[in-house]
């Protein structure tokens, strides 16, 4: 499906799901760069931006937030989008696969009101929306980060929590990658204009945000997975604890329950009347020294 928008300074041809023929006649009528053109159809393309100096065409390739309900996603194609720009001075031209919500209400406002916008003003509103796509599923994680603090410092932790940290810390990188990747597109958006020099900033000032907020979100999710590994071996050494324990408590007296085992016929003792309590007495005597001694040396 082919849109378009014509305002006083500007020509938008929105296209949605393109075949080759409608790419290659767009290409031919508009003086399109065919590798450009073949990026456009090509839909595991990150971020990045192309100058075509021979027809002074900036070609844009941006990415933007699918929302989705599922967990287990963590691969870039899986969480996003891709949009492809061409931009000259009086012509933007926008190529994505799927329906894109946020370019909707941009499509209505300057096509009702006829609106003056350049198209690098466009341009730094359209990647704005796609920044902005960014934020509701950063606010959705931190909340998720928030509620499994608090199950780590319980030291409620399992299995499931560690695989829903793991997913989190993907989704968090994969977005703080494209959002990495995007700053090279938006370095290369000059606007003239007093009027929409604000735009620039602010689409500056969202990309920084989104960036930071993202960063910490993996900052957190790995301080969170290394206090879950610190926790779990605590636990261990807890238990390796009170076994060590044990066998020093039993070890003396194995050895001696084994020396009066053997059962040769000259040991004095086992013809003893005294010789069983004995052997008892010293066995409680070893292992009362025992336990004073880990108590001085606070052990135990």
């Amino acid at each position: 499906m082919v849109r378009k928008i014509v305002t006083e300074k500007l020509k938008w041809i929105d296209v949605t799901d393109p075949s080759a023929d409608e790419m290659s006649a767009l290409a031919s009528e508009y003086n399109l760069n065919e590798h450009t053109v073949r990026d456009c159809l090509q839909p595991e393309h990150l971020p990045k931006y192309e100058r075509d100096e021979i027809n002074n065409v900036d070609f844009l390739i941006l990415r933007f937030y699918s929302f989705t309900h599922q967990s287990h996603i963590s691969t870039i194609q899986e969480l996003t989008d891709k949009i492809a720009i061409f931009s000259t001075h009086d012509l933007l031209i926008t190529i994505h696969k799927k329906e894109t919500p946020f370019l909707e209400p941009l499509a209505k406002r300057y096509e009702s009101v006829q609106r003056k916008i350049s198209a690098p003003g466009l341009l730094s509103r359209i990647i704005w929306q796609a920044l902005e796509t960014y934020d509701d599923p950063a606010n959705r994680i931190t909340e998720q980060v928030d509620f499994y603090e608090k199950q780590v410092m319980l030291k409620q932790m399992d299995s499931d929590i560690t695989e829903a940290l793991y997913y989190i810390k993907r989704q968090a990188i994969v977005s703080h990658k494209v959002l990495t990747l995007m700053l090279e597109p938006i370095n290369h958006i000059f606007i003239k204009s007093r009027e929409e020099a604000p735009l620039l900033q602010d689409l500056k000032d969202q990309h920084l945000k989104m960036q930071t907020v993202y960063g910490q979100i993996v900052e957190e999710v790995n301080n969170l997975l290394n206090l879950s590994m610190s926790f779990a071996a605590q636990r261990t050494n807890e238990v390796m604890r009170i076994l060590t324990v044990f066998s020093v408590f039993f070890m003396p007296l194995t050895f001696i329950v084994g020396v009066y085992g053997m059962n040769f016929l000259f040991m004095p003792e086992l013809r003893q009347k005294w010789g069983y309590p004995a052997v008892l007495l010293l066995m409680l005597v070893v292992a009362g020294g025992i336990y004073f001694w880990f108590k001085k040396k606070k052990w135990l």
